[in-house]
């Protein structure tokens, strides 16, 4: 299976113009035999680092809300339709609206173009409480069958430090997974190390080692032309990234598969990759299978959903399930 990882700088709040960019890089990567792209987190409309470096702007904030994406939006059905017409698998990062709130979210869309899952961050990192609101409960459905038959699943950003979720995503038998990022400069150049592209890279040769699959890791950049526009000038601790990109797809040892790539670059990065390679990984330690202990130490999962409204009309409870809004 061919598989792609996206680094790449958002059109900064402007839905319309981020909604063309995605689909021209899902048009490109499908034309080069991929069948699976990852995006990094808030692709659309960009993510807003601002809120880690300034006092809270409300009309900043509102651009950035205006521009957020709906899946209910034409501009969302259009993403759909380029991915069935390119027959790729689409793992979307993006900030949406729903009625006046936001959430950090993912979809994956199958090479029909339809939405197989629909999830959001479970928990929003930080500043991010200032602006984005915690998934329901189906969020945690982080995995679907995909191309070939292999399970392909995703998280966002932060999501990688939370070890019972994890332990959960491994649970589900994830084979390709897709890991969303903003962009983040590195220690070298400044970062501080909690935050920087060495901690998040760290993160992902982790995972992939510790749950036995690939992993697609996704970026942002940001060029110096449109610093201004990002409100990042002059802010500390967030001073000018050099780029801050750090994309890579890493294999179930966690090795990485793809060349390293300058932190300012655009680029889509491809791998070729082997299924067999997560059931050979998991011969020796599967933690959710015979290298665990259920019987000393296990996992509870609510899965109920609970939504600001409930209706129970004659048929019962209606379905409010974020993917069952995708039909209406």
């Amino acid at each position: 299976m061919k598989v792609a990882a996206i680094q790449a700088e958002p059109a900064w709040w402007d839905l319309k113009a981020g909604v063309a960019k995605s689909i021209s890089l899902i048009k490109e990567a499908a034309s080069n035999g991929a069948e699976l792209i990852g995006f990094p987190e808030s692709f659309i409309p960009g993510y807003p680092m601002a809120i880690w470096a300034q006092p809270f702007d409300p009309v900043f904030l509102a651009k950035f809300q205006k521009n957020c994406l709906s899946v209910q939006a034409q501009e969302f059905k259009e993403i759909l339709a380029a991915a069935k017409e390119g027959g790729i698998w689409v793992v979307l990062g993006f900030a949406e609206l729903d009625g006046g709130s936001m959430y950090a979210a993912q979809v994956i869309i199958n090479s029909e173009g339809v939405v197989v899952l629909h999830r959001r961050k479970l928990k929003a990192t930080g500043q991010e409480r200032t602006i984005w609101g915690d998934a329901p409960a189906d969020s945690l459905q982080t995995a679907v069958k995909g191309p070939g038959g292999a399970t392909i699943g995703a998280l966002s950003c932060w999501e990688h430090l939370q070890p019972l979720l994890r332990f959960h995503h491994y649970s589900l038998g994830v084979q390709v997974h897709v890991a969303s990022w903003p962009y983040c400069d590195s220690i070298a150049d400044g970062a501080p190390a909690r935050f920087s592209s060495d901690a998040q890279s760290l993160q992902c040769k982790f995972v992939a080692l510790e749950g036995q699959m690939f992993v697609i890791s996704s970026t942002q950049i940001l060029s110096p032309e449109n610093a201004e526009l990002c409100c990042m000038p002059g802010t500390s601790p967030w001073a000018m990234p050099h780029g801050g990109g750090f994309a890579a797809i890493y294999s179930p040892d966690g090795t990485q598969l793809t060349a390293p790539t300058a932190p300012d670059q655009e680029v889509i990065l491809y791998a070729d990759i082997d299924i067999d390679a997560t059931r050979i990984a998991k011969l020796t330690t599967d933690p959710v299978g015979h290298y665990s202990r259920p019987d000393l130490l296990s996992l509870r999962v609510n899965t109920r959903t609970n939504s600001v409204v409930s209706y129970d009309g004659p048929e019962g409870k209606q379905d409010y399930t974020l993917l069952s809004r995708l039909t209406e």
